[in-house]
């Protein structure tokens, strides 16, 4: 039997993968799978907890320099408040709050076409969120059977000597960064395959910082590096990171 969570991934990939025709229909099933499940209500109702849309979908949604009356979509960097923009503007699809057409037609507009703009808004709006509400499943899984003692799911630190200890102001700064990272991922529409990878070398090379470890730093960052240049878009904080590490003396 399907768990709720992959009842909401198979309406998603059917919302995503359909024809614009489609698209009452396709939606209308994705949020009855959300509306049914207590689990998946409880994660959007924390998504959108103190979510302030109109201030959301204004800085979301920004005016073309080159096109008048469009607008292009830039996601919130914050995976929360990129979930809680999505689930509400489908919501205000659903119920005729927002003609989809015109939606389409002023921030996806693409070639043009409603199946060109209906191309770009799903694969540019829906399955990023499609995604990020799957990772955020697939790690409460991994947590709830992988790590059954884990300490508030923060690493212990190790005790080191001095001549091995760091300076945790550079792991601090190096550690926002990689979070922004996490975020931009998160938020890329990156096939499922991809995105997993990325993410896998990504916090591989957080938990190194967590541990305060010199050694296991720098052969993470290695892998991370090596990760990111293969990522042309999104655009990740290697650069900046590996500047801030080398003046640490880190790598």
């Amino acid at each position: 039997m399907q768990s709720d969570a992959e009842v909401f991934l198979q309406r998603a990939d059917e919302l995503i993968e359909s024809k614009y025709i489609f698209a009452d229909a396709r939606l209308a099933a994705m949020l009855k799978a959300v509306a049914v499940s207590p689990e998946m209500m409880r994660l959007f109702g924390s998504c959108l907890k103190g979510f302030d849309f109109e201030e959301t979908f204004t800085k979301s949604f920004i005016a073309s320099e080159d096109t008048p009356n469009r607008a292009e979509y830039h996601p919130p960097k914050a995976i929360k408040e990129m979930i809680a923009l999505v689930f509400s503007v489908l919501l205000k699809i659903d119920a005729g709050e927002i003609e989809l057409g015109t939606f389409l037609n002023t921030f996806f507009y693409g070639d043009g076409s409603l199946f060109g703009s209906y191309a770009l808004f799903t694969g540019s709006f829906v399955k990023p969120f499609r995604n990020a509400v799957k990772l955020i499943f697939d790690g409460l899984k991994e947590e709830t059977e992988e790590r059954p003692f884990s300490l508030g799911g923060v690493m212990r630190a190790r005790r080191l000597s001095a001549d091995d200890a760091v300076d945790e102001d550079v792991l601090s700064v190096v550690k926002k960064l990689v979070e922004k990272d996490e975020n931009t991922l998160l938020s890329s529409g990156l096939d499922e395959k991809r995105l997993a990878h990325a993410l896998s070398v990504l916090r591989g090379f957080a938990a190194a910082l967590e541990e305060s470890d010199r050694s296991r730093i720098k052969t993470a960052f290695s892998g991370y590096m090596f990760m990111s240049e293969g990522l042309k878009n999104p655009a990740m904080n290697a650069v900046r990171i590996a500047k801030i590490l080398k003046e640490g003396k880190l790598i």
